[in-house]
């Protein structure tokens, strides 16, 4: 009797143990990591964060495959890193959590422990990229995956099944207000989809303020093309109140261009001004093209910023090379900011800004040169 009493207690102790374990992982998994701001705030875009009341039936703890998995209570002490899923259903194929249709088109994503619905800064550590995902969903509940991106979110951030992310929560409150661990470093772009004011179309220019143009008395004729004679254009003369860069980029030797007389009037020559490049302070820049930066003081395009110093050099290597700039990387502490100029003007360093959103995807920031 008593060696059956030694085997029962043997086998709850495995049991209990086994218990311990599943509930350990889960927690171990997502140690509280707050996020601390040690560099400039960056602006970020992604899904709007909005107050939504939490789901309650899918915000409670539950088991799967034999694993106890809590809901995160206190999501301003959460943080968690590693490696990311893409969830790459079809459209409308599958239902969230949350009863809602799956759109991969959509930035969301789907995690096992927290509140759904809810928001979170998502961080690709190969690259910097920063996005704002929903999380409407659970899963997934590989050992090996702590998120699930949808593919939008996915191509946004640039990752692929084993790139490794970092989930910081951003917590909404009922006014509207933003917190958490995910607004560390970062303001949130705001999003509007208000339209315009509905153009007054009764005065006939298309304005909103724009007032009716009185009707003229009288009959209205319309105007014959014999009774019109060509416009005679008069010299362009510099004056001293201009830009002196522009008066002496005026040549002398312009080409002259003969203008037809009407009847009756003696032919007129006018001198067409040329301006050569540099004829301005603030040349025009052609949309996509950056010119080549100046050496000195100025304004830096900041791409991002990472952790890793050699990543980071390769980085600034890579982009310096694809966009013909300049660049460097500046260390603060462990973090190190991948930046390219210096440009003497603030336009050619939005220039490479406009440039690097379209061609590369890539959001950045214009900062002072150090």
């Amino acid at each position: 009797m008593r060696k059956q009493w030694i085997g029962v207690c043997v086998t709850a102790g495995l049991l209990a143990a086994c218990s311990t374990d599943n509930n350990n992982q889960q927690q171990t998994s997502s140690v509280p990591q707050p996020a601390v701001c040690n560099g400039p705030v960056v602006e970020i875009t992604g899904a709007e964060p909005r107050y939504e009341p939490q789901n309650p039936i899918a915000n409670q703890d539950y088991k799967r495959d034999g694993k106890t998995w809590k809901i995160v209570r206190d999501p301003p002490r959460f943080s968690q890193a590693g490696f990311a899923a893409i969830y790459d259903a079809e459209p409308g194929s599958n239902l969230t959590a949350i009863g809602e249709t799956f759109d991969p088109t959509q930035l969301t994503a789907a995690h096992p422990t927290l509140p759904v619905p809810s928001y979170a800064r998502i961080t690709n550590l190969a690259n910097g990229r920063m996005i704002v995902v929903r999380i409407n969903d659970r899963g997934p509940y590989g050992n090996d995956r702590v998120i699930s991106l949808s593919r939008a979110a996915a191509d946004r951030l640039n990752t692929s099944n084993n790139t490794k992310v970092r989930i910081d929560p951003i917590v909404v409150a009922p006014d509207g207000s933003l917190s958490g661990p995910g607004t560390a470093c970062t303001t949130i772009a705001q999003q509007t989809y208000a339209l315009p004011a509905r153009p007054d179309l009764s005065s006939g220019l298309g304005s909103v303020s724009s007032a009716q143009t009185p009707t003229p008395a009288g009959n209205v004729n319309a105007i014959s093309n014999d009774s019109l004679t060509p416009m005679v254009v008069a010299p362009v003369a510099a004056t001293q109140t201009g830009d002196a860069a522009m008066q002496a980029d005026i040549s002398s030797t312009a080409p002259v261009t003969q203008v037809q007389p009407a009847a009756g009037e003696q032919p007129v020559q006018t001198t067409q001004p040329q301006l050569t490049s540099g004829s301005m302070n603030a040349p025009v820049t052609a949309p996509g093209s950056v010119q080549g930066a100046s050496t000195g003081t100025g304004y830096m395009v900041q791409v991002g910023a990472i952790g890793d110093g050699t990543r980071a050099s390769q980085w600034q290597q890579e982009l310096s090379q694809k966009f013909s700039v300049p660049g460097k990387v500046t260390q603060n502490e462990s973090i190190y900011r991948v930046q390219l100029g210096p440009f003497e003007r603030r336009g050619e360093a939005m220039a490479l800004q406009q440039r690097l959103m379209v061609e590369a995807q890539l959001q950045s920031f214009i900062t002072a040169a150090q």
